[in-house]
């Protein structure tokens, strides 16, 4: 039995940890029985007992106060491991490539999170763990042999002494002040520039393929745009190791990479969205909140004295929600060629198509909106949104902030880093959409490479921000039901995490999504003179629900999600 520690907020971690542990346990052979759960009701019962035996305060206590303390914490841990195994089946329902299957992602998040755990322990209370594990492995009486390869697989894990040298890396401590949850109203209910493009796909076919060769015909000058963009700023990357040594000249794209530097003497106000996934209403909603349209034309009229208004989207704008390509992708789209130097769209994993035998196919899973489009729209509307789909970059960075969808590529991109040109290679671009922070310290090579949605741990994250020279990286990607999480701050590096789709009452969303459970939320970070604060904010998106402020509200279109879809 572990030793638990007279610290009640180390006791609460250290027990949660166990049944977390526990819980995964359950998982891995396929089938978490009643035998298995009972074991665990049963074991909270003792691991409650030996805590209150333990604490030097508990056995201070009469017995009749001790015994309602115990029931109190032993249902306080029971709605833990209730919470834990909702948790779990959660996880069965995020998105993975094509090429690997729901049921093997779920089994590296669990090895992932035994390991982190483990990492979280003494060496002793290691040791005391793996015998509460070989103790439930046969809780059911039968040792099942994925249970078995699982406990063994993490053995050879903790065995692993990674190493990770940052002696010779300069770390800069970031000056962003992160604020408490700032209130946004609508400066306006709508906007004659959104309004214009809120079109449902017509019921008649004829009519419907006009308007596919129409959004193609945008695709196109989108990309011509980013042409024109990427030709005045090739090969500027390939000249410095950190994005430092390109802050004092003017924004470039070279290739998939965003450069914005600050001009002196000017502010800026930088909105940020994360994922939308197809919540037109979240869009439009959070625009308008942030007054994007009117800000900008201040900002022409007189931009020495008025602040910079910039946007930075960070991806996943299809699937999940009911408009992803007639309303999200349409309007980004626009956006940023009315306003290219004001919007900066980066792409998410949800953007990859890939093509099999002359079809194609959403590269992740779940991919609804192409599935549910393929019979309404003709095949060159996909071809045309494949090719997009691999033009559009993957990083912003301004100042010391560096913006993209999932996180960090993996260890072996720093062994040999002649400079931020690796930043445009593909296998680099694709790792940066998938992997995710963790709250070890270093994740072991086997452990990344089980997975394309691969973790990184903290001292991982922060020897590839010293590397790049940032100190503050804004992803989304993770499903964050609050809609905005600090998801690490060291006192040097911040790493945040937006997510900007949902709304329990969105209609936007399937009725059975997972995603109304989440607040939808934006950040605006204002910049001047090197000093920075970040605000959170959550996207009242409500009333463009009404077709007095939304056309999509109205009307019928010609095909939807599926009511079943999460």
């Amino acid at each position: 039995m572990i030793d638990f520690s007279n610290d009640p907020r180390e006791s609460e971690k250290q027990i949660q940890a166990i049944i977390t542990y526990l819980v995964v346990f359950g998982y891995i052979d396929g089938d978490f029985d009643r035998s298995e759960k009972e074991f665990i009701r049963e074991y909270i019962g003792q691991i409650v007992d030996r805590k209150l035996e333990q604490g030097d305060a508990y056995r201070a206590l009469p017995p009749p106060a001790l015994k309602q303390l115990r029931t109190e914490q032993i249902e306080h841990y029971n709605q833990v491991f209730e919470s834990l195994d909702e948790q779990i089946q959660e996880d069965m329902t995020e998105s993975v490539t094509k090429e690997e299957s729901s049921k093997a992602y779920v089994r590296h998040r669990l090895k992932l999170r035994c390991f982190e755990i483990f990492r979280s322990f003494e060496p002793e209370n290691r040791n005391a763990l793996m015998d509460v594990i070989d103790e439930f492995i046969m809780a059911d009486g039968v040792s099942h042999p994925a249970e078995v390869e699982f406990r063994n697989e993490l053995a050879d894990l903790l065995n692993l002494e990674p190493m990770l040298d940052m002696d010779d890396l300069e770390v800069i401590a970031s000056s962003l002040q992160i604020t408490e949850e700032v209130k946004l109203q609508h400066a306006e209910k709508n906007n004659p520039f959104m309004r214009n493009l809120e079109r449902h796909y017509s019921k008649d076919p004829e009519e419907r393929a006009v308007q596919a060769h129409e959004e193609m015909a945008a695709v196109q000058r989108e990309l011509a745009l980013l042409e024109k963009l990427r030709a005045a700023g090739r090969g500027k990357l390939s000249t410095a190791q950190k994005f430092s040594e390109l802050m004092n000249g003017d924004e470039f794209l070279d290739g998939y990479v965003y450069v914005i530097p600050p001009k002196p003497g000017r502010s800026y106000e930088i909105t940020v969205l994360g994922d939308l996934h197809g919540c037109y209403t979240c869009l439009k909603a959070a625009l308008l909140q942030a007054d994007f349209f009117n800000k900008v034309e201040a900002f022409r009229r007189d931009p020495e004295h008025t602040p910079e208004p910039k946007v930075v989207l960070l991806g996943d704008y299809i699937d999940r929600g009911k408009f992803s390509y007639q309303g999200i992708l349409r309007a980004v789209m626009e956006l940023h060629q009315k306003y290219p130097e004001h919007i900066y769209p980066l792409r998410g994993n949800h953007e990859y198509y890939i093509e099999y035998e002359g079809r194609i196919y959403g590269g992740v899973l779940p991919a609804e909106a192409i599935n549910t489009a393929r019979d309404y729209l003709p095949r060159d509307f996909f071809v045309t949104y494949m090719k997009f789909f691999e033009e559009i970059p993957t990083v912003a960075v301004f100042d010391r902030i560096f913006f993209v969808h999932a996180g960090i590529p993996k260890d072996s991109v720093l062994e040999d880093w002649p400079n931020l040109a690796r930043l445009n290679e593909p296998e680099v671009r694709f790792q940066m959409l998938w992997s995710d922070p963790s709250e070890a310290d270093i994740i072991p090579k086997s452990l990344q490479e089980e997975s394309a949605r691969f973790p990184f741990g903290t001292l991982q994250f922060a020897s590839f921000m010293a590397s790049v020279g940032c100190n503050v990286m804004i992803r989304g990607h993770t499903k964050v039901v609050q809609g905005f999480k600090t998801v690490l701050d060291d006192g040097n590096n911040k790493l945040l995490n937006l997510f900007s789709a949902g709304g329990k009452n969105n209609d936007d969303l399937p009725v059975g999504s997972s995603y109304r459970a989440v607040t939808p939320k934006a950040l605006t970070i204002t910049w001047q003179d090197g000093e920075m604060t970040a605000s959170p904010w959550t996207i009242d998106y409500e009333d463009f629900n009404q077709a007095m402020y939304n056309r999509f509200a109205s009307g019928e279109p010609a095909f939807d999600l599926e009511e079943s879809g999460k």
